[in-house]
């Protein structure tokens, strides 16, 4: 069977890590899929480049690794839409749900009116600031996933620093959000297929008091920064009984009002009182081996190869309800789905208590 794994051919912008980390990823999950004797073919996406298209179109089915076009997650929806447009079935979310959770303040007023609780928000833009906003607030790029935009001053506490913050972001990101600042405890939930994984928490007890506490930039990706050192994951998180219950059914709330597909994280925080609130919906966060997401896999029990397996079967599974529509036969959904039932393996490749490792794909 013919498949292809999509992925963002970078810009000039990015750096060799950023470059090998995102094959290191991609070569991860070829691997998966050669060693059950198929065939893979490796497909950058480069801006104004369509050779892509017609090659996915030869195939049977796409492992879509792309989150952006030449670096900018902006145009990760374009790609999904595309895909969509071929009738190949294509793993991870479909191209709303992509759409929408990339525009922060989209989704949460797509949240808040499915009566999911989200912190107070708005959008700040360039010569129109925020103004009477609840402090404390965290600024954050309105567009962009992966903590790009996020700094050690993204949590501000008096209206001098909120202007200056939101004013400087809008120069390079034309829009920030704006979000009261929901100080207590940090969770990670993902989702594959109808499962809710075993959940992570965000330990910032060795954070330096002077930082904030939240997942920057430099704790996302600067391996060994302070920041990283002070983020711990902790997987699966220590919680009571209640409080999973009440997280688990929350993940399955926000998947649902994005009406997400494939994988996906979402973030969440829980104030003093026990309240929660959403912070950020991920669909096709990273897949890397040490990443976020294998973690949590392998928190229930699964290997590597038995989570991709997973995604590989939810794709084929959407494919199937809809009838095997567009280019791709029967025949070759049914060969696909050989690929899925071929891996059950329990070789464990990532340790569910391991600590986060450098840079997987650009985002998580």
């Amino acid at each position: 069977m013919k498949v292809a794994i999509l992925f963002d051919a970078g810009s000039e912008e990015w750096s060799p890590q950023d470059v090998a980390a995102v094959v290191a990823n991609v070569h991860e999950v070829r691997d998966v899929l050669r060693r059950r004797g198929h065939e893979v073919e490796l497909l950058p996406v480069r801006y104004g480049d369509f050779r892509w298209l017609s090659r996915v179109r030869r195939s049977d089915l796409v492992f879509n690794l792309c989150e952006g076009i030449n670096g900018h997650a902006r145009f990760e929806d374009l790609v999904v839409g595309t895909l969509e447009l071929t009738g190949v079935p294509f793993t991870g979310c479909r191209a709303w749900p992509t759409t929408v959770c990339h525009r922060k303040h989209v989704a949460n007023t797509l949240l808040s009116s499915a009566g999911v609780p989200v912190p107070t928000f708005t959008l700040a833009q360039a010569n129109k600031g925020p103004s009477e906003f609840p402090l404390p607030a965290i600024v954050k790029p309105a567009a962009e996933d992966g903590s790009f935009g996020i700094g050690s001053d993204c949590v501000v506490t008096d209206r001098d620093s909120l202007h200056a913050v939101a004013a400087r972001g809008c120069q390079q990101w034309d829009r920030m959000l704006v979000q009261r600042f929901v100080a207590g405890r940090e969770f990670n939930l993902a989702i594959v297929g109808d499962r809710v994984l075993p959940h992570a928490e965000i330990d910032f007890s060795r954070l330096d008091p002077g930082l904030p506490s939240v997942v920057t930039y430099a704790a996302k990706w600067e391996h060994g920064s302070p920041e990283d050192r002070g983020t711990v994951p902790r997987c699966p998180a220590r919680l009571p009984a209640r409080l999973a219950t009440r997280l688990t059914q929350l993940a399955r709330r926000v998947w649902a009002a994005v009406d997400g597909t494939g994988y996906g994280r979402i973030d969440v925080r829980v104030d003093g009182r026990g309240t929660t609130f959403v912070t950020d919906v991920n669909p096709n966060p990273d897949l890397g081996v040490r990443a976020g997401l294998s973690r949590q896999a392998a928190a229930a029990g699964w290997s590597y190869l038995d989570m991709i397996a997973r995604i590989v079967e939810e794709t084929l599974t959407r494919a199937e309800r809809a009838g095997g529509s567009g280019p791709t036969p029967p025949v070759a959904l049914a060969n696909a789905r050989r690929l899925a039932e071929g891996m059950p393996y329990t070789q464990r490749l990532v340790s569910a208590s391991g600590r986060r490792e450098p840079r997987g794909t650009r985002s998580t």
